[in-house]
């Protein structure tokens, strides 16, 4: 049994206890309810990616855009670009080649084997010249072709004759005279095709073809040798014209636009002491797809030279012409070899690339072929300094 005192204590002693209790269930709530939320919220981060990982557009185009700061302005030249007279030269590698109408082949119109090679490299030649002489079994068939489709035609015309006075004479019919006027027209045919097919094959009797030079010039090459079977169109000589001598000099593309007809040209060749002039005939509209170059065909002033196809020489063309952009050299960056950029002013302190085509640069200057228009304001030094403000923002 329990006395009065203990009985006392306990009263006193529980509402005590059950406020200790109480207040630690209300702590142990608070803290999983703070852990809870610390947990969501690193999730949530988790999830959502940062604004640092994902820029936004704006920020990307801003690449393309450089701002330099007021302490580094006077490193920068700006100058605003107008055309203006532009006298160059491009170089470029040439070499002595025949013209197109100086050259001439003699080649196979039948096949056949060389029995006789009459001429040899160097030989200067007159038009008729005899080359060589082929023998070809092609050709005796032909001219004994001549010979069948003119005996044809001769019994044609008889008959054709024959049937148009026995129907004058009332004896003959209109069909039979008919027929014979068709006849006699295919034989005609056959043999006007027959000699014109011999006319081809040049002079020689039987089964022989005489072959001859058809303009005056040097044999140049003598591609047979004697006992040597030829097919039909094979190539036998080359031939050409000593005098009809032109220059070929190949061009970059990026300079082919500066050069016009008519520029004069100075040229450089081994074997001739004295200077060589002479001016662009002609620029070609094609172009060596492996190079990326074109020719520009140039007259010599002075025909009587003595040069020989197949020299090299260096050409200087002078490209004074129209007013162009012109920059500095220092204003032009090459970029992967192939990439040529300028800077332009946007805005005050603000620059930006821009891809431009140029052409051959001259005692330090280079026009600008395509990429600029005048009025704009192009950096014209510090360039690099751009460059590498540019690098660093990507």
């Amino acid at each position: 049994m329990y006395n009065n005192n203990t009985t006392t204590k306990i009263h006193y002693l529980l509402p005590g206890c059950l406020a200790i209790l109480l207040l630690i269930g209300c702590t142990d709530n608070k803290s999983s309810s703070s852990d809870s939320k610390q947990l969501s919220e690193i999730q949530a981060k988790q999830i959502q990616p940062s604004s640092k990982q994902q820029p936004d557009r704006q920020t990307i185009n801003k690449h393309n855009t450089v701002t330099i700061p007021k302490a580094s302005r006077p490193y920068i030249t700006v100058a605003t670009i107008s055309p203006q007279a532009f006298a160059a030269t491009v170089q470029a590698p040439s070499r002595v080649e025949f013209r197109a109408k100086a050259l001439s082949t003699v080649g196979a119109v039948v096949s056949g084997r060389l029995s006789d090679i009459d001429v040899q490299v160097g030989d200067p030649i007159k038009a008729g010249t005899r080359l060589g002489i082929l023998e070809s079994t092609e050709a005796a068939q032909m001219r004994s072709d001549v010979l069948r489709t003119k005996d044809e035609l001769q019994r044609a015309e008889d008959r054709a004759r024959r049937q148009e006075s026995m129907l004058k004479k009332g004896v003959g019919l209109e069909i039979e005279r008919n027929e014979a006027n068709i006849m006699l027209r295919e034989a005609r045919t056959d043999y006007e095709r027959s000699v014109q097919a011999t006319q081809l094959l040049g002079s020689g009797t039987d089964q022989s073809v005489v072959l001859r030079a058809p303009i005056n010039g040097v044999v140049l090459r003598v591609n047979v040798s004697i006992g040597t079977a030829v097919e039909a169109g094979a190539v036998l000589f080359e031939l050409g014209e000593p005098g009809a001598l032109w220059i070929v000099a190949d061009v970059f593309e990026n300079d082919l636009p500066l050069i016009e007809k008519g520029a004069k040209v100075n040229l450089q060749i081994s074997t001739v002491s004295k200077p060589v002039t002479g001016h662009v005939a002609a620029v070609s509209a094609a172009m060596q797809a492996d190079l990326r170059r074109g020719a520009v065909y140039i007259e010599l002033d002075n025909a009587s030279l003595p040069l020989k196809a197949g020299m090299f020489a260096r050409a200087m063309i002078e490209v004074a012409g129209p007013k162009r952009i012109v920059l500095p050299t220092s204003a032009v960056l090459i970029k992967d070899k192939n990439q040529t950029v300028v800077y332009i002013e946007s805005s005050d302190g603000v620059f930006e690339p821009r891809n431009v085509l140029i052409g051959q640069a001259h005692d330090g200057f280079v026009p600008v072929l395509e990429g600029l228009n005048t009025g704009e304001r192009v950096v014209t030094s510090g360039t690099l300094l751009l460059d590498s403000e540019a690098s660093m923002l990507l």
